[in-house]
């Protein structure tokens, strides 16, 4: 699994979460009841009373088990979803699928956007807190982004202006920064392509020696973007170690750039896990390297051959192995 580097949006996560309780008033939606009446005010307030009262026995404790964690979120997602879907345009089942949306966003859960949408085609006219559900709308922005479907945010920001001015002016720059973002990396994505020149490289390492991607053709080289909080990237580490150590000589180099968050950390890595080659590094996620070659997920990895040209693109394991010994092969 890649990490993702698209913008969380942390600020306009916080913003949607923080928003308080909202009054439960009556709204006009029966639903039926099994015998075919229509389900109360009343009728459908002591259901959904129940129905917390259930998801809350099954809550875990914070130093709960992951597996215990995932299936209380299966059980909020079936019981919360169904009661939603049965009760839309009332106050408790937007509060019911809004309750997951929040819930499923906290933990990054990939179905977050499929219930921030429920809730918001699930929230009454009336009845409810309209900054609840402006902050349900944040959290669609935020999942249309995520999808880098930037036509889909701005939907989505445009009910987000008539309900909450401020989170509107808060989310509506970061929703055009993100819409950059993406246009720049679409394009530095169509550029590094198999077959093409990438983008040039002139830099010191963190040891301050220079580093040249011009410098060092004549060999295969490996651009390595990662970090030291990547957990894939780690686990792919000790097969890059190995393959440095074997074939440096035949002409190998690799450039490691991390996205790492300070000094201590790359250090540690690098130490750790006996990284020799030259390693770039601003410590920052917002590379000024990584974001010229539109890198928006790590592990990335690019394979030039002798003449500098990109032969190879997030290879891994075995495959990327066989990949450099046959480049290494070809004559320069």
């Amino acid at each position: 699994m890649l990490y993702s580097m698209k913008p969380l949006f942390a600020a306009c996560v916080v913003l949607a979460l923080a928003a308080a309780g909202w009054a439960v008033e009556d709204t006009t939606n029966p639903r039926l009841q099994p015998g075919g009446a229509p389900l109360t005010l009343e009728g459908r307030k002591r259901e959904y009373a129940s129905l917390q009262k259930e998801l809350e026995a099954s809550r875990p404790g914070q130093d709960s088990p992951p597996e215990e964690i995932l299936a209380y979120l299966e059980l909020a997602i079936e019981k919360y979803g169904k009661f939603a879907r049965d009760n839309p345009q009332t106050a408790e089942g937007f509060e019911a699928a809004s309750t997951v949306a929040v819930l499923l966003a906290q933990t990054r859960h990939p179905q977050a956007l499929q219930f921030a949408e429920l809730a918001t085609a699930t929230a009454p006219a009336a009845g409810v807190d309209l900054k609840r559900v402006a902050a349900c709308w944040v959290l669609v922005v935020l999942g249309r982004v995520q999808k880098e479907d930037i036509a889909g945010a701005r939907v989505a920001l445009k009910k987000i202006e008539l309900l909450d001015k401020d989170a509107y002016a808060q989310l509506g720059p970061r929703v055009d920064a993100a819409e950059n973002e993406i246009t720049a990396s679409r394009a530095a994505a169509e550029r590094l392509q198999p077959g093409k020149e990438p983008f040039a490289i002139e830099a010191k390492d963190v040891a301050g020696k220079d580093v040249s991607l011009a410098a060092l053709k004549g060999k295969v080289v490996m651009i390595d973007f990662w970090a030291p909080w990547c957990g894939p990237c780690m686990e792919q580490m000790p097969n890059l170690v190995k393959l440095y150590k074997e074939q440096q000589a035949q002409g190998l180099e690799i450039v490691g750039v991390s996205l790492d968050k300070d000094e201590e950390s790359l250090q540690g890595a690098v130490q750790e896990r006996g990284i020799t080659w030259p390693i770039l590094s601003e410590h920052t996620i917002q590379n000024s390297i990584a974001r010229q070659w539109g890198i928006r997920a790590i592990p990335s990895t690019y394979v030039l051959d002798r003449k500098g040209i990109i032969r190879h693109v997030n290879l891994r394991g075995a495959k990327l192995n066989e990949a450099v010994i046959k480049l290494l092969e070809e004559k320069p």
